[in-house]
């Protein structure tokens, strides 16, 4: 209805006047707001002091850090040996075992594993005091590889004037093009044996004191060790409960929302973990089975080396083959050209095998978007960001295409065709 012209207009003010006009009748005086309370209606106010209070929080747990992380630390790794101890409990429970049980027979188990690492442990530990003895042997050998390779230069040296003289009618009467290239390649050998003995001495020097210090760290981290595993009991116990409370505190709207991503984590990150964890075991038997054929020293400790760095995807057969090389040496080159052959072959298995057919139906990435995801992280934060780095990236992948590409406006894209093999595409993520 269209207001009526001799109507008057209501100012904005004319409300307050209405209620002063009551107040006074009812001989009541006015409850004014305070003047804070009239500020902190203003929604700027509100969202600088929110910020400001956010920031003097994390200052100053970042400025305490020292004196919670190590509770943090058993919380956080706690928590993650029970998120991944879970799916064993939930099968025995399936099994008609009690949850109390179940949990009591995977630490038993656990504990039965740790056992077995151990003197796998103490026989890679001694290894390891016995291979600072055996490297100074594995550069003597290198050593006179290099002295045969320079002699085998020297006479290609003498005899290239003939040569250039007889393929392209150069002349070097005065022998200076092949004295100028004996000088250069002198220095390159000179420089490389330089190099090697520098590094020999390093090693040598510091092996002890790397020796005593690993010792130390695994003595000071027992306790810590301890206190995440029983923290992990407890969360492995509570598994459900622990679940339930966090829901409580989600909207029920965003609940849905919720189990559906934690679902795709779980199979993207904890399937990630867990397989890769599987692959490294796996691994570490197929290097020691080849290494100990062969006959390279110290297999023992080597495949372990290899195990532990293949978390990692791409960095275990790196890493061990290193050593292997060098302690192949000590017995003849042959062994150490078979070292590498081992090392090819359980790369090329876990590539095209292993990874297949356990990290399937976890992750599909590219290797390129393996190795890209590995160098950020380890460039940012290290080998823990390198850990991480590809189980995030797996996730994201989920995560975009369940709920980006799904979208109706990429639903014009088909997906790549499955089917025979020589027709599928590689996933370029």
């Amino acid at each position: 209805m269209a207001q009526r012209d001799d109507q008057p207009l209501l100012s904005e003010a004319e409300p307050h006047r209405q209620v002063e006009d009551l107040s006074v009748r009812s001989g009541r005086p006015e409850a004014r707001p305070a003047a804070l309370a009239l500020v902190w209606r203003n929604h700027w106010v509100r969202a600088i002091t929110y910020a400001l209070l956010i920031a003097l929080v994390l200052f100053a747990l970042y400025d305490a850090r020292a004196r919670y992380m190590f509770a943090l630390q058993v919380a956080l790794i706690g928590f993650a040996l029970a998120y991944m101890l879970n799916p064993l409990v939930d099968r025995l429970m399936r099994w008609r075992v009690r949850r109390g049980l179940a949990v009591a027979v995977t630490y038993l188990l656990l504990l039965a594993l740790i056992a077995a690492g151990s003197l796998v442990v103490t026989q890679v530990v001694t290894e390891l005091a016995n291979f600072v003895t055996l490297v100074p042997a594995a550069f003597d050998t290198l050593t006179g590889i290099f002295a045969n390779v320079q002699g085998w230069v020297t006479g290609w040296i003498d005899r290239l004037p003939d040569f250039l003289s007889d393929r392209f009618g150069a002349l070097d009467p005065e022998g200076e093009i092949s004295l100028q290239i004996r000088d250069r390649l002198v220095t390159i050998m000179q420089d490389l044996g330089t190099g090697f003995g520098t590094a020999l001495e390093g090693f040598l020097s510091g092996g002890a004191g790397m020796l005593y210090s690993g010792a130390t760290a695994v003595i000071s981290t027992t306790a810590q060790v301890a206190l995440i595993v029983l923290a992990s009991v407890y969360f492995l116990y509570d598994y459900p409960r622990f679940l339930a409370n966090f829901r409580r505190h989600i909207p029920v709207r965003y609940r849905p929302v919720l189990a559906d991503v934690a679902g795709k984590a779980d199979v993207a990150v904890g399937g990630y973990v867990r397989g890769q964890l599987l692959i490294s075991v796996v691994l570490g038997v197929l290097v020691w089975a080849g290494l100990s054929i062969v006959g390279v020293p110290l297999a023992t400790a080597i495949a372990f080396i290899a195990a532990v760095f293949n978390l990692i995807p791409y960095l275990g057969p790196v890493i061990g083959a290193v050593p292997a090389v060098l302690l192949g040496l000590t017995v003849s080159p042959l062994t150490a050209v078979l070292a590498i052959v081992v090392f090819i072959i359980a790369n090329q298995l876990e590539a095209n095998i292993l990874s297949p057919m356990i990290l399937s139906r976890s992750t599909n990435l590219h290797p390129v978007t393996v190795l890209l995801a590995i160098m950020t992280g380890l460039s940012l934060y290290g080998l823990v960001g390198a850990l991480v780095a590809v189980p995030v990236v797996a996730l994201f992948k989920v995560l975009i295409e369940d709920y980006v590409l799904m979208r109706p406006e990429f639903a014009s894209v088909p997906p790549p065709p499955l089917g025979v093999a020589d027709e599928e595409p590689d996933d370029p993520f």
